[in-house]
């Protein structure tokens, strides 16, 4: 079987390319998906498939899987990423960003303290979900842009939704700053789901790859990933223009 590429010496395995599946892999995951008598496709989620999820995780040992991060950049933050990888997010990654915006002019410093006094990770604040100590991603970019309302905050608003999840209702002052700075953009990264860290799949990996099988293109899943994921593990990061952006339809190109 023809793999897409590998990187330290692992194959890339793309749940959205049934070439790249390795073949104990892709065996299990069509025997299940022969076996499914579903109505809609998109039902996949409702398959009992908890038992699998260990042996298609275990058949995944000592490769990478492609995944997606959906931002929106600074030029300097895009950098970063190309050369240092993708951080997990903590109080020091918004400090961070929030002061590197304000040094370079992106922010005034009202705006930044703002920011940072009702940012996600302020230590005491309710918390909207938990977001700290990870890297969120989806783990099929074909399902992207089946799913521009579930991204479209993510690549509108500057910061992450540590940074704007206060404000991304309002229409005008400091969001309209947020809707303002950096570009749309697209993270292309490589996870290994069997690297420690007690990373979490939602729904899961096995059903993602059961629907892509039955044909089900939206077939996808969030991943918390609860590692740093290093500069050679990501393959690009892509702003409107870019061929790995434009290749998603209907993704917002400012």
């Amino acid at each position: 079987m023809t793999l897409v590429h590998a990187v330290d010496n692992r194959p890339v395995v793309d749940v959205d390319n049934p070439v790249t599946w390795p073949r104990p892999l892709a065996d299990l995951i069509y025997s299940i998906a022969d076996k499914t008598d579903l109505e809609e496709p998109e039902l996949y989620v409702d398959l009992v498939l908890g038992d699998r999820e260990v042996q298609v995780l275990d058949l995944l040992r000592g490769h990478l899987l492609r995944a997606q991060h959906c931002t929106r950049l600074l030029d300097h933050e895009a950098d970063a990423i190309r050369a240092h990888g993708l951080r997990p997010l903590d109080v020091t990654l918004v400090d961070d960003r929030l002061n590197q915006a304000h040094e370079r002019g992106y922010l005034t410093a009202a705006e930044r303290e703002v920011l940072r006094s009702q940012s996600m990770v302020v230590p005491g604040r309710q918390r909207l979900g938990n977001r700290e100590d990870q890297v969120c991603l989806t783990l099929s970019a074909e399902a992207t842009s089946h799913d521009i309302n579930g991204v479209w905050r993510l690549l509108s608003f500057w910061g992450g939704e540590a940074i704007y999840w206060r404000h991304c209702d309002d229409h005008a002052g400091v969001a309209q700053r947020l809707r303002s700075l950096g570009r749309p953009t697209l993270v292309t990264a490589y996870v290994d789901l069997a690297s420690p860290g007690r990373h979490l799949v939602f729904k899961s990996v096995v059903h993602t790859f059961v629907g892509k099988a039955i044909g089900y293109a939206p077939a996808n899943a969030d991943i918390l990933y609860r590692n740093a994921i290093p500069p050679q593990h990501i393959e690009s990061v892509a702003f409107p223009g870019d061929p790995a952006y434009d290749r998603l339809a209907g993704l917002p190109t400012s």
